[in-house]
């Protein structure tokens, strides 16, 4: 067996660095990372804003549909149908729960289409599995927020999924090392230079993972398991019994189940006592509740090699002898029917495309919900600027606020293309000016600049604004309360045929203005 890598001077295992250098020159790896390390950058700074991680998560669309299609589902039951935005999902979900949903979904998007998607699909499908297992060992020991603990659970895998979606060479040759019964941690070790627990733990320092969730997916040792005093100890212990669990039923002969759960139940038990059968029940549990959350997810649970071996090893499946995850799919089970018939359903709902209009009422009536409720007024200004962005696909959405102080109209925030950088560049002086930003708030007019390069038009588009954005066409729709615009509505599009904005259209768009309106009046500021 190799030995356990020794640590450098700034704490990484040896090897890790190099590992890290051929990930990122893999075909794919830098968009995955990026993606991941925006969500965490955003949810670890002190300032971070809910409008910043909705940012982060509309600036990819399949993620912003599949994210919305989750918080939707059983999963978060007590909001089901009820969550339209992502705006609101971060609002009632907070930053914790939707990012650590984003940071998920973004790994089971990332294996769509590549050569190897079977395997990375259920190399993913065992590793939700474990998270799952870990919210059933989770609330026996009383966590809080059990779904935290999936988390920690799912990412103790992070290094054999990403070694599978990137080194799949590697990976073969990892496998065929434990065929000649070496440990895994011992085979990784030998063919990469540190092991899979390492590499992970690596890559999550790399991507700004909170602290909490690194600390979940470290691993303990039997004289580290002790009655927990904290939180952080009990979801820690979740974790890592739920992987050693399903590490047992996984790869554990049938013969051996009984052994094998009294031996896992004695190490744990300081921390919990649960004996065979319990185990046995929490990974049936588990089980059932993976159908529910691989529909969800879009995931082939019902034909996993794993999740048939796991159903096997349980007793769940009517042919008791042991199925390995390499073996040919089987003939589809009850589970497997159901599970591929809510897939079906799924497919075919996901299959057609909201329209502008659908997706704008859909909006109106998340704002209308705010509105009776205890919400803020950015709470509900974000809400209005997403449903405007995604709904009618514009290229940035913003919202003007009139400053009092500085005598005038500044960009308060927004969504879209490049936004952190257009808004500061985004004020005019309340003093009037021949331009279309004036006159739209002088006179309370909604403005539709259809080309803003036409030359009868061009002159009308103040300096800052061309200097700000590439917009072809934007609209201005003012926030007027008391005969004075209190706040200005912009949507811009930068494609060569520019806006096309129907009666139907307009008119939805200005009753979402009519609800911002409403806001100004009844809705306490808050935190933007």
């Amino acid at each position: 067996m190799t030995s356990t890598p020794t640590r450098t001077d700034d704490h990484r295992p040896a090897g890790l660095e190099a590992i890290l250098r051929r990930l990122r020159s893999a075909s794919g790896f830098p968009t995955l990372s990026t993606t991941i390390a925006d969500i965490n950058r955003v949810v670890g700074s002190e300032t971070h804003s809910n409008r910043q991680l909705t940012q982060v998560i509309l600036s990819d669309a399949s993620l912003t549909t599949k994210l919305l299609q989750v918080v939707n589902s059983a999963i978060y039951g007590q909001y089901h149908g009820r969550i339209r935005t992502i705006s609101k999902a971060v609002m009632i979900l907070g930053c914790d729960e939707v990012s650590n949903t984003a940071t998920a979904l973004a790994m089971l998007q990332f294996s769509k289409g590549r050569p190897q998607e079977k395997s990375l699909q259920d190399e993913l499908i065992g590793a939700f599995f474990a998270g799952v297992v870990s919210k059933k060992l989770g609330q026996r020991l009383g966590i809080a927020n059990s779904e935290e603990a999936v988390m920690c659970a799912m990412f103790q895998s992070l290094g054999r999924l990403l070694v599978t979606f990137f080194l799949y060479e590697e990976r073969q040759q990892i496998r065929a090392l434990m065929d000649k019964d070496l440990p895994e941690d011992a085979a990784a070790e030998r063919v990469l230079g540190i092991s899979y627990r390492d590499l992970g733990v690596g890559l999550a320092r790399e991507w700004n993972f909170p602290g909490r969730l690194i600390e979940g997916m470290e691993t303990l040792s039997s004289r580290e398991i002790a009655p927990p005093d904290s939180e952080l100890q009990r979801m820690k212990i979740a974790a890592n019994y739920a992987n050693d669990l399903y590490n047992i039923a996984l790869r554990t002969p049938a013969a051996s189940k009984s052994a094998a759960l009294l031996a896992l139940s004695k190490r744990y038990a300081p921390a919990v006592k649960l004996d065979a059968k319990d185990l046995t029940d929490i990974v049936d549990q588990g089980l059932k509740e993976m159908a529910e959350r691989s529909a969800t997810l879009d995931l082939p649970a019902a034909n996993s090699p794993t999740l048939k071996a796991i159903r096997a090893w349980n007793g769940s499946a009517a042919n008791d002898a042991e199925v390995t995850p390499e073996e040919a799919e089987s003939p589809a089970d009850p589970l497997t029917q159901h599970v591929d018939a809510i897939d079906q359903r799924q497919g075919a709902e996901a299959a057609v495309p909201e329209t502008p209009q659908q997706a704008l009422s859909a909006g109106i009536r998340d704002v209308t919900e705010a509105l009776t409720a205890d919400c803020s007024l950015n709470d509900l200004l974000h809400m209005v600027l997403e449903t405007m962005y995604r709904g009618m696909d514009f290229t940035r959405t913003m919202i003007f606020i009139r400053d009092a102080r500085m005598n005038s109209m500044r960009a308060r925030f927004g969504f879209g293309a490049d936004i952190e950088s257009v808004i500061p560049q985004c004020s005019f002086p309340l003093a009037f000016a021949p331009d279309a930003f004036h006159v739209s708030i002088e006179k309370g007019a909604d403005i539709v600049i259809e080309n803003a390069h036409a030359e009868n038009i061009a002159q009308r588009i103040p300096e800052w604004h061309r200097k700000a954005t590439r917009a072809r066409s934007f609209i201005l729709l003012p926030v007027m309360l008391k005969g004075q615009a209190i706040g200005l509505l912009y949507a811009d599009s930068e494609k060569p045929d520019g806006l096309e904005i129907d009666a139907e259209q307009l008119g939805l768009l200005r009753t979402l203005r009519g609800q911002v309106t409403l806001a100004f009046k009844h809705c306490a500021p808050g935190r933007g």
